[in-house]
C-alpha cells in the first residue's frame, strides 16, 4: 500500500509540474531594438559641391603688346603692393614717346606762328581803319583786312586744339611705355608665374598664350565658393553654419559661415539655360590650420533649422500609416490622412503612439508632440515593428545578447571558464 501511494505521488509530480511551469512563467515576448527617447538639435543640411579659392586672388595680364624682356619674380615669392613683377621690351613705346613729344613740339610752334599772323593782322587792320575813316580807301579794302584777322584767330584756335591733340597722344604713348613695367596691385603671394623671357605677351583675356603674366593670391584668407541647386537656395541664409569637407580632408570638417548669396543663377551646364541651374554660395572658413589649397574640390553642408534642443527618436523607429477621417468615405481622398506613430515600451509592453513630427535629419527625427523625453521606445528591426500590436510583450535584444554572452562563457559545472 505504501507503494502504491509513493508511485502515485510521482505520477502526479510529472504531470503538474511542467503543467505549473507552463502556466506559472511569463510569456519571453519578442526581442526588439530598444532606445530611450532624448532632447537633440536637429539640423537639417543642405548639401551642395564646389572648391576652395583664395579671397583675393588677381590674375595680371599684359595691356600692351611686348616681348618679356625681364621676370623678377618666380612661383613662391611674397609680393608688395607696387613692386614690378616683369618688364616687356619698351623700344617701340620709347620711339612712340619721342614722336608724340615731336609732334607736340611742332603743334607748339604752330601756335607762336598763329600767334604772331594775329598780331601783324591786328595791325594791319588797325592802319586800314584809320585810312578809311580818313576816306583814303574804299570799304572792300577795310572788310578785307577784318577778314584776314579773323582767318588769323582761327588758325590760332586750330593751333591750339593741335597743339591739345598732341599732348594727349603723348600721354597716352607714356602711358603705353609705363605699361611695359607690371607691378603688383595688392600684397601677396606670386601663386603662378607662366610667362618666361623671349616670349611675347599678349593683350587678351581669352586665356591665350602669353594673355597670363603672373597670378598673385593673399594665401592667408581661404574662402568655400560652392554651387546650391535653386531648389535648396530659399533656405540658405547669410549666416548660417556650414561644414566644408576638403578633399585631402574627407574627414576633418571644417566649420564655416555663409558670407554671400548670389541673386543670379548660374547654369551648371554651358549653353543650358533653364536647366541644372545653381547659385553661387560663398562661405568663410573659421581658425582654418589644414593645409589646404586653392582649387582643391570640397562637399559642404550648410545647416539649417533652429538650434534648439527637442525630443528626437532614430528615425528608423517612425511608422506612418493612412486612415480615415469618416469610415463612411474611405473612398475619398481628401479623408484620407497620413499618421505618425512609434511604439512605446512600458514594463514589457508595446502602444502604438501616434506622434507629430518636426525637423529631421540623416539619423534622427524630431517629435514635437505626443512622446517626451527618457521614454523608451522600440526602434527595430523594421520587420518586427511593421508586426507589432498594442500590449505585444517585447524584450531587449541587447540585454539578452548579453546575457546569453555572458553564459556561454561559463564553464557546463557553473564556474566560470579560464581567460
Amino acid at each position: 500500500m505504501r507503494r502504491k501511494l509513493i508511485m502515485a505521488a510521482i505520477a502526479a509530480a510529472v504531470i503538474a509540474i511542467p503543467v505549473a511551469v507552463k502556466f506559472g512563467s511569463s510569456k519571453p515576448g519578442r526581442e526588439a531594438d530598444l532606445a530611450t527617447v532624448q532632447n537633440l538639435q536637429i539640423h537639417p543640411s543642405i548639401l551642395a559641391t564646389g572648391s576652395l579659392v583664395f579671397r583675393q586672388e588677381v590674375q595680371l595680364s599684359s595691356e600692351v603688346i611686348g616681348k618679356v624682356a625681364a621676370v623678377l619674380v618666380k612661383e613662391g615669392d611674397r609680393v608688395t603692393h607696387g613692386q614690378p613683377l616683369l618688364r616687356l621690351d619698351p623700344t617701340v613705346y620709347l620711339a612712340e614717346v619721342a614722336q608724340q613729344e615731336a609732334n607736340r613740339r611742332n603743334a607748339a610752334i604752330a601756335i607762336e606762328r598763329a600767334q604772331i599772323n594775329v598780331t601783324n593782322h591786328e595791325r594791319t587792320l588797325d592802319r586800314t581803319a584809320r585810312l578809311y575813316k580818313d576816306k583814303y580807301i574804299g570799304v572792300s579794302q577795310y572788310d578785307d583786312a577784318a577778314h584776314q584777322l579773323d582767318l588769323a584767330r582761327v588758325e590760332l584756335r586750330a593751333s591750339r586744339e593741335t597743339l591739345g591733340q598732341a599732348s594727349a597722344l603723348l600721354s597716352q604713348a607714356r602711358e603705353h611705355l609705363a605699361k611695359t613695367e607690371v607691378r603688383a596691385p595688392i600684397d601677396g603671394i606670386a601663386t603662378a608665374v607662366p610667362i618666361k623671357v623671349g616670349e611675347t605677351a599678349v593683350a587678351s583675356a581669352t586665356g591665350i598664350a602669353g594673355s597670363s603674366l603672373v597670378t598673385i593670391a593673399d594665401i592667408g584668407s581661404i574662402m568655400a565658393e560652392v554651387y546650391v541647386d535653386e531648389a535648396d537656395i530659399a533656405r540658405v541664409s547669410i549666416g548660417q553654419q556650414a561644414r566644408v569637407f576638403p578633399a585631402a580632408y574627407p574627414d576633418q570638417p571644417v566649420v564655416g559661415k555663409v558670407e554671400s548669396v548670389a541673386m543670379a543663377p548660374k547654369s551648371a551646364i554651358p549653353g543650358a539655360q533653364n536647366q541644372g541651374r545653381s547659385y553661387v554660395v560663398k562661405l568663410r572658413l573659421d581658425n582654418l590650420i589644414l593645409a589646404v589649397r586653392s582649387g582643391m574640390t570640397c562637399r559642404v553642408e550648410i545647416l539649417v533649422g533652429s538650434s534648439v534642443a527637442r525630443p528626437a527618436v532614430p528615425i528608423q523607429a517612425v511608422m506612418s500609416e493612412e486612415i480615415a477621417k469618416d469610415r463612411d468615405k474611405y473612398k475619398d481622398k481628401d479623408n484620407i490622412r497620413n499618421v505618425s506613430y512609434v511604439f512605446v515600451v512600458q514594463d514589457r509592453k508595446v502602444k502604438k503612439t501616434a506622434v507629430e513630427l518636426g525637423l529631421s535629419d540623416d539619423a534622427n527625427q524630431e517629435v514635437t508632440k505626443g512622446i517626451a523625453a527618457g521614454q523608451t521606445i522600440a526602434v527595430g528591426p523594421a520587420r518586427l515593428l511593421h508586426e507589432l500590436y498594442d500590449g505585444d510583450l517585447v524584450t531587449d535584444r541587447k540585454a539578452e545578447q548579453n546575457r546569453e554572452h555572458k553564459s556561454i562563457k561559463m564553464s557546463p559545472s557553473g564556474a566560470k571558464a579560464s581567460p
